[in-house]
């Protein structure tokens, strides 16, 4: 198959590596805590900090895939309040990173975001 470079061809192309292939894939789940899911703030604030990572970040939820740094992919995801995602980080920062958003997922989005100042 040809390449597609609009986003979501990138998130299903069948050239990436599934993540069997992959064995550098640092996999967590983690337990949606907004009271109303993925709605389009909370995937907002889960790409504006996906974003400050170098590595590549994906979420599965419901046997859909989205890329965590792409607002839209995230919020089709649709998962509900106290629903478990599924968190695929690779990359050099993928500790730090899937530290930062598991507690962002699992107990942040729980909160309202502070107020910008």
């Amino acid at each position: 198959p040809l390449p597609c470079f609009w986003p979501p061809c990138r998130l299903l192309s069948p050239m990436r590596l599934s993540t069997q292939e992959r064995n550098d894939v640092k996999t967590t789940n983690a337990k949606v805590s907004d009271p109303v899911g993925f709605h389009l703030r909370a995937a907002g604030r889960i790409v504006k900090l996906a974003k400050t990572f170098t590595s590549e970040v994906t979420v599965r939820f419901n046997g859909r895939v989205a890329n965590a740094k792409s607002i839209m992919g995230l919020a089709s995801l649709a998962a509900d309040h106290g629903s478990v995602v599924v968190l695929e980080v690779v990359g050099a920062d993928e500790d730090h990173a899937t530290e930062a958003l598991l507690h962002l997922i699992e107990v942040d989005l729980a909160q309202p975001e502070e107020p910008r100042g």
